[in-house]
Parts: structure tokens; C-alpha cells; sequence
């Protein structure tokens, strides 16, 4: 079976403790449908959270109107310059690889 969004999404933040699973649109071979899954796994045990209708993206709406209104309630000009720079320095840093 396709996954109905073309991936599967998913972020893992490791820690010295435990980590977080987050699974953004499927929920591969676990009898729970849809997305918005979170697995926390620390020493006290596994917790799951369905997390649908409690999460989103705020930050790209917030861009996109800050780029219409010439605002900065999303990022401020030079938070967004600097991380530019930031791209630029490591895209001339990186080693080149031949295939």
C-alpha cells in the first residue's frame, strides 16, 4: 500500500535520556491511522500522544504575510539575512563529491 502523501515524515530527537519519535503523516504498521503521532521513550517508560488538531505551522502563514506586508512578525530581516549567510558559508565549505 502507497503512503497516502507520497512519504512518510518523520523526525527523531535523540537524547542521552530517551527520545521523541515524531511521525507527521503515517503511522507505518501500528493499527493507528493518519498522522500526528508522537513517541516519547525516556527511563520512567513509552508515552504516545496523538497530537491531531493540536499542532501546525504557524511560522510559513506568518512568513508568507510578513513578505505581503513588509512586516517582521515571523522572523525579524536580519534573523532571516543571517541564516543566509550562514547557507552561503557552509555551501562554500563543503567538500565537493564526484560521482
Amino acid at each position: 500500500m502507497a503512503c497516502p502523501r507520497g512519504g512518510d515524515g518523520r523526525t527523531f530527537i535523540l537524547g542521552t535520556e530517551g527520545y521523541i519519535e515524531l511521525r507527521k503523516y503515517v503511522n507505518v504498521a501500528s493499527g493507528k491511522s493518519g498522522g500526528n503521532h508522537v513517541y516519547l521513550v525516556n527511563r520512567d517508560g513509552e508515552q504516545y500522544f496523538d497530537v491531531s488538531g493540536q499542532v501546525g505551522y504557524p511560522f510559513f502563514g506568518q512568513l508568507i504575510l510578513d513578505c505581503m506586508n513588509r512586516t517582521e512578525k515571523a522572523m525579524t530581516q536580519e534573523h532571516a539575512l543571517k541564516a543566509a549567510e550562514l547557507c552561503v558559508q557552509a555551501e562554500n565549505l563543503a567538500k565537493k563529491i564526484q560521482m
